[in-house]
């Protein structure tokens, strides 16, 4: 058993099976010059930049009175969830800062970023009480002190104490800044706070299913229905709100409906992904129609079910039909059913989908497949509410609320004449777009969780995690098949890895196939490069996966210039892990290694032997 206490000894922790995990016990801090780098102004044009993201400098009295304000007109609840969101969302941008910036660097220099960027942008300064973690098994546990805290500041300022922890925003960024960089959804709980009496402000982080109660606190991860409630009165600080019957999970997830996690509800923590969720549960209390845009695999049928799920229709069918499998002669008997004798084999009377969704709601997929007579027919249910079965004169009146899903641009299929206008706009009442995977990479974290978590259930593996490369791999893919492809690749992942063993790159498979990678090479956050090293600008050097080019001049003198820039570097050295890496990435491979690296196989041989 190992233990781990900051300078003054507070707080100290007891390390679980430290022989197996990484426990930090040297929590200096490195300096953070390579940060401040990063931040550039330029007063003559109004910009300010922390590494490729434009930034803001605001007064702490003028964001301590939105937060009020936010608090006095829609209440704490939704404050917190605002504040946390936001939170969460810088802090997996600065993620990815902190990797390219400290790609030499240790375990611990890549954890101390998070805080110094937070410490830069004003917010707090962090000091660490105790450190432990191991990515490849998924494990973190880390404690931390809280100090200057500005949410804690303002908020006394304004309210005095509260009854429970606020420090929200700083909740969020830790949370999102160590699910970057785990791979897996961390959770981050403010234990103590001084605008709640306490001395200082403390927080514990750990993996979400180490938390017993972690759903009190998830809930503000994920926009819920009461948000875009109005007229309900709002709770006061300290007040317990009562819990709505319908709520969107935490970080987007349902729960279980069988043994298995499902992925049917939408995942994710983008701000693209926030923006239509947003307009999910603001549509959803409505009978509006809604009309579902985005390509192929984005998930719009899981949003479709989150429209229903937060509807005044929870309780009544949710019937849907894919208007693409059906084939043209039959989509009209499918929609509005068939009344016997209205064709050859038509011995009984058969409900349609429309029947079957009375009072609740129907999911039409692919709308601009259907046939112009079934276009027609839909329009006058959607006018009316009355349809008529197959080969009957008799009226039905139905209560379907419709939901139309589309990866077509319906505009240009009116122009062309393949779609009606008026039905069109009988759907287009209020349109939701679905960013495309590749807008939405801070989601993969949290979508690789799940379905590591669903699919090492169904097929009976024990996965421990994900190694860095190749969660940073899964981040560089461009996704032109979206969930959909992402979910294949990780169910082969998970077939492919072996009982506790993390998820390596040897095990996406196929990853590269039907389409391409936006940076080839990156680092982990790991000590030292795993493939390659980024140059400020996005450009790589070093080894590659699936494609090679070889390095300018140019790239290579940036490359240095950087390296020395942290210090006195040995050239053999750089020879040696080059050597070590381009092995790693050929699996061994002699042959492959040399051509990489542009020697004969004589010559690495010959280099090999040296270094072993």
């Amino acid at each position: 058993m190992s233990t781990t206490t900051s300078e003054n000894g507070a707080g100290a922790r007891k390390g679980r099976r430290s022989d197996s995990r990484g426990i930090i016990t040297d929590l200096r801090f490195p300096d953070m010059q390579d940060l401040t780098e990063h931040l550039f102004f330029n007063p003559q044009e109004g910009l300010i930049w922390l590494g490729d993201k434009r930034m803001l400098l605001l007064q702490a009295e003028a964001f301590g009175a939105l937060r009020q304000e936010l608090i006095e007109s829609m209440g704490v609840e939704y404050t917190r969830g605002v504040f946390t969101r936001i939170g969460y969302l810088t802090g997996v941008r600065d993620a990815d800062l902190a990797i390219r910036t400290r790609t030499s660097g240790t375990q611990l220099d890549i954890l101390a970023a998070g805080a110094q960027l937070h410490a830069l942008a004003g917010m707090v300064e962090v000091t660490p009480v105790c450190i432990e973690f191991d990515q490849s098994k998924g494990y973190l546990y880390g404690e931390f002190i809280w100090k200057h805290s500005a949410e804690s500041d303002l908020h006394v300022a304004s309210n005095g104490t509260s009854s429970d922890p606020i420090c929200w925003m700083e909740v969020g960024y830790s949370s999102g800044f160590l699910t970057r960089l785990m791979g897996k959804r961390i959770l981050v709980r403010e234990t103590e706070c001084r605008a709640a009496g306490d001395e200082v402000c403390r927080a514990v982080a750990r993996p979400v299913e180490e938390w017993v109660d972690a759903e009190e606190d998830l809930k503000y991860f994920q926009p819920r229905a009461a948000d875009h409630r109005r007229g309900a009165p709002s709770p006061q600080p300290g007040e317990k709100p009562a819990t709505p019957s319908l709520v969107a999970a935490p970080f987007g997830l349902t729960q279980p409906r069988n043994s298995l996690v499902e992925l049917d509800r939408p995942v994710g923590s983008s701000a693209a992904y926030h923006s239509a969720l947003h307009k999910i549960l603001r549509v959803a209390t409505t009978n509006a129609t809604v009309l579902l845009l985005g390509e192929s695999g984005v998930g719009k049928t899981m949003f479709a079910h989150e429209v229903h799920a937060n509807s005044r229709r929870v309780n009544a069918p949710f019937v849907e039909i894919n208007c693409a499998a059906i084939p043209e002669a039959l989509i009209e008997s499918e929609l509005f059913g068939v009344q016997r004798g209205a064709y050859s084999g038509a011995t009984e009377p058969r409900a349609g989908r429309f029947e079957y969704a009375d009072g609740g709601t129907l999911f039409l997929d692919e709308i601009a497949t259907l046939s112009m007579t079934a276009q027609s027919k839909l329009l006058r249910v959607l006018q009316s509410g009355e349809l008529e079965r197959l080969g009957s004169n008799k009226t039905v009146k139905v209560d379907v609320r419709v939901i139309a899903a589309t990866n077509e641009d319906l505009a240009v299929a009116v122009q062309e004449g393949r779609f009606r206008s008026d039905l069109f706009y009988r759907l287009n009442v209020f349109p939701v777009t679905i960013a495309p995977l590749r807008e939405r990479k801070d989601d993969l974290p949290l979508l690789l969780d799940v379905c590591v978590t669903k699919l090492s259930a169904l097929h009976g593996r024990r996965l421990t995690g994900i190694t860095p490369r190749a969660l940073q791999a899964l981040l560089d893919h461009h996704w032109p098949g979206n969930i959909r492809e992402f979910e294949n690749v990780i169910e082969r992942a998970v077939i492919l890895a072996d009982d506790d063993d993390a998820i390596d790159l040897r095990h996406l498979s196929g990853l590269n196939q039907g389409g391409h990678r936006e940076r080839v090479g990156t680092v982990s956050w790991e000590a030292g490069p795993a493939i390659g090293i980024r140059l400020p600008e996005g450009e790589m050097v070093g080894v590659g996966i699936g494609q090679q080019e070889e390095a300018s001049h140019e790239q290579l003198l940036n490359l240095a210039k950087r390296t020395l820039q942290r210090g006195p570097v040995k050239l053999p050295d750089i020879e040696e892990v080059y050597i070590e890496v381009a092995m790693e990435q050929c699996e061994g491979n002699v042959s492959k290694a040399a051509a990489l690296l542009g020697m004969t196989r004589a010559q690495l041989d010959y280099r090999l032997k040296k270094m072993a």
